[in-house]
């Protein structure tokens, strides 16, 4: 269209807008239907989105059915719904069943060459047309095998069978992980949540993490293609990223071993050292940086997402997890409208990513110092931990 990058990254930015105005109401009706209902009604609108989009003529018709309709089925069937649904079946091995529960949301990355190839082969509007249809068929079949809580089964929490000493051995089990038994035992409300220093820590986490992230998932194609590689190389270690970021989400066994803090701490020194070597990349001459960034970066990114997700969980679950999780979510949308905006911002004022990529390894840093402040181990041991 003949845009400016970051006239071309606001479509994202809009995205970001309306998935961090729409997270906390999806959290809130998760909590309330379960995902039996709101994950059909997301399939739905992301389909309805794709198929806007596949018959779009005006820019104002991209922000609407990509930018608006499809964020809003995002939301309702995002990373916020699913650590909710895993954190309400499971406190001994938490992050453990965070990581595995959601290392489909980047397995689906894997599917971005065929998506390229509908395009080569059907033009972009035909691919759109494609996921319209795929998108509800699998996703609404699928939700209704789901249940939002062990207790719809007759089970208990990690999975036990819901006979009273069972039952009894998992209130054991969970309150041995208990440090702060005040905290921890709150009937935690978003309201209540919103009161306290964990829950804007939480939220600075997403929110530095998600500016990073869009920084560089907006920008780095860009960037490659600048120093000589082709759009093609550049696209397909988006599938190498996603492959070791769904290897990184056993990282959540680490966490529920070693502990929130240090795990989180180690992944986001690693994601530090990762973007240095995408800006040490000058040329063709420097691919293996590239694949050296992809690898530890997805690795690492993998690794700390159940961390971050199950922190949140040992600090604010109960009956109104979803919607204190999607308020803090809020967060991530910011970031997402924020990063894209920012790194094209950047490079069009310096005509160079250097700095966008130099922003984004302190929006990481900031995450981190975030995550401390937190401190979900003052609140609950991991099992891992307990003698």
């Amino acid at each position: 269209f003949g845009w400016s990058r970051a006239g071309t990254a606001t479509i994202v930015s809009v995205s970001g807008i309306i998935y961090g105005i729409s997270a906390p109401i999806a959290g809130t009706l998760f909590d309330r239907f379960g995902p039996r209902k709101t994950f059909p009604v997301a399939a739905l609108l992301i389909g309805i989105g794709a198929l806007g989009t596949s018959q779009a003529q005006e820019i104002w018709q991209f922000y609407l059915f990509f930018g608006v309709i499809v964020a809003l089925g995002l939301a309702l069937i995002g990373f916020s719904p699913i650590v909710a649904l895993a954190s309400n079946w499971f406190v001994k091995w938490r992050a453990t069943a965070v990581g595995l529960s959601t290392a489909g949301i980047q397995g689906a990355i894997l599917l971005a060459p065929l998506v390229q190839l509908l395009i080569s082969n059907l033009g972009w509007r035909n691919a759109f047309l494609v996921l319209a249809g795929i998108v509800p068929a699998s996703i609404v079949p699928l939700s209704q095998l789901l249940r939002n809580r062990p207790q719809d089964m007759r089970l208990t929490l990690d999975g036990l069978d819901g006979d009273q000493d069972k039952e009894a051995t998992a209130l054991n089990r969970e309150d041995s992980l208990i440090i702060d038994k005040e905290w921890a035992t709150t009937d935690w409300t978003l309201s209540r949540a919103l009161r306290t220093y964990r829950f804007w820590a939480i939220f600075g986490i997403m929110l530095g993490l998600s500016t990073a992230f869009n920084i560089l998932f907006t920008h780095q194609v860009a960037f490659m293609v600048d120093i000589g590689f082709t759009a093609t190389f550049a696209a397909s270690l988006f599938v190498i990223f996603a492959v070791m970021s769904m290897i990184g989400r056993f990282g959540g066994l680490l966490s529920d071993r070693l502990g929130r803090e240090l795990t989180y701490t180690i992944g986001s020194l690693g994601i530090v050292l990762s973007i240095l070597m995408l800006i040490l990349a000058k040329d063709t001459s420097d691919a293996w940086m590239l694949y050296v960034y992809v690898i530890c970066f997805g690795l690492f990114a993998g690794s700390n997402a159940p961390t971050y997700a199950a922190a949140t969980a040992d600090l604010f679950h109960g009956r109104h997890f979803g919607s204190i999780l999607g308020s803090a979510d809020t967060g991530w949308g910011i970031g997402a409208t924020l990063g894209p905006w920012l790194g094209g911002y950047i490079f069009d004022t310096t005509g160079s990513y250097t700095t966008a990529f130099i922003a984004a390894i302190i929006a990481i840093s900031f995450a981190g110092a975030s995550f401390w402040v937190a401190s979900p181990g003052r609140v609950r041991r991991v099992a891992g931990r307990v003698r």
